[in-house]
């Protein structure tokens, strides 16, 4: 295997901090909590992987448009309203997945 194909798998993934929160503009609230559910799985399974942060930033992301959205589209970018956007995004997932 060359060199820099090793040196490549360390990097991992990485996210587009300009383009991402728009993409999430455009996903359905229903779209936005299963990147979040999905993203929180693969950290749960691989919690060293390379590709953790891009998860992180992927939760991130997701649970900020929802909260933006909740507030009528006007954004608290403080970290304590984007812990609470998470812990409600956590919530709504899991009542959604009781009731399936």
């Amino acid at each position: 295997m060359p060199a820099y194909a090793v040196i490549s798998s360390y990097a991992g993934k990485t996210i587009d901090h300009r383009d991402y929160p728009a993409r999430c503009r455009r996903l359905s609230e229903a779209e936005l909590l299963y990147t979040i559910a999905d993203a929180r799985e693969s950290l749960a399974a691989f919690p060293d992987s390379a590709n953790a942060g891009y998860y992180q930033d992927e939760i991130h992301y997701a649970a900020a448009e929802i909260e933006r959205r909740r507030r009528g589209g006007r954004r608290d970018r403080t970290p304590a309203a984007v812990s609470a956007a998470i812990r409600e995004a956590a919530a709504a997932e899991l009542v959604a997945m009781l009731e399936d």
